[in-house]
This record gives structure tokens, C-alpha cells and sequence, in this order.
């Protein structure tokens, strides 16, 4: 009987961490939605565990050290309450997807190339302007369209 409250004791624990792992995301979710600006470190936390850079599990501090990590010098400088603006967000969903780009963006990898790369996958709207502030819900509409458009490549 005594094993039987100890089996039960742990495969309770074990259900509630199970839950908490997955309750991160989705608090970042519902964060990220109800911005009006989108902040840095969130949305590095979004785009990386969506590319399998990162576990759901991870917090959004795991998120920035990746992005302090990487090859990101257009967005080193700013903090994790930072918004961005489309061409960054562009800039982060082509270096975390390993999207390659057209030959300026190789010439020259930046913001701006990387929204027009975008632009010509059909992700983001032609007329969109690189400079202006991404919403949370523009993160999340955009970051749907590129791991659509992964599986669809693949």
C-alpha cells in the first residue's frame, strides 16, 4: 500500500511539472499578444523555440543568451524590453530559420534585406515598411507564416 502512495505521490509531481513546462510558452503567448510593441526578449524566446533553438521549457533569459550568443550585431546592443521594428524581427526570423536570403542579403545580411527576403517568400506584405514597430500579434502572425512555409519546403 505504501508503494502505491509513493507511485501515486510522484506521478503527481511528475504530471504538475509537465504543465508548468508548457505554461511558460503560453505566457509568453499572451504577453506577446497584448503588446502594442513587441519587446526583444520575448520574441527572441518565440522565435527560437520555434526554430528548435530552444526548449518550450526554457525561460525568456534563455532566449536572450542565444541572442547574445549568436551572429545578431544589429540587435546586440538593445536590452530585453526593447521593441523592434520589421526589418529586426525579419533580421531574427532569417538568422534563426537559416532562411539564406537573395544575393544583397549575402552581400550585405541586415535588416533590410531581410524583410525584402521576406517580402519575396510572400511572409510579409510587399508594401511593408522595415522601420516601423512589429506588434505582439504581428510576431505571432509572421512566426505562423514562416514555420508554415518551412514545412512546406521541406
Amino acid at each position: 500500500m505504501k508503494e502505491k502512495c509513493v507511485f501515486l505521490f510522484f506521478l503527481i509531481v511528475f504530471a504538475f511539472m509537465g504543465w508548468n513546462l508548457f505554461g511558460q510558452s503560453n505566457s509568453v503567448i499572451d504577453t506577446l499578444l497584448d503588446e502594442a510593441e513587441a519587446d526583444l526578449g520575448n520574441t527572441a524566446y518565440m522565435v527560437f523555440t520555434g526554430a528548435g533553438l530552444l526548449d518550450e521549457g526554457a525561460d525568456v533569459s534563455a532566449g536572450l543568451k542565444v541572442l547574445a550568443e549568436g551572429s545578431w550585431s544589429p540587435l546586440a546592443g538593445k536590452g530585453a524590453d526593447a521593441s523592434l521594428t520589421l526589418g529586426e524581427y525579419s533580421f531574427l526570423i532569417t538568422g534563426a530559420f537559416n532562411i539564406k536570403g537573395g544575393l544583397m542579403y549575402r552581400l550585405f545580411p541586415g535588416p533590410r534585406y531581410a524583410a525584402r527576403e521576406l517580402k519575396y517568400l510572400g511572409i510579409i506584405d510587399r508594401d511593408a515598411d522595415p522601420s516601423v514597430p512589429v506588434s505582439g500579434e504581428d510576431v505571432m502572425r509572421i512566426l505562423g507564416y514562416v514555420l508554415e512555409w518551412k514545412d512546406n519546403v521541406k
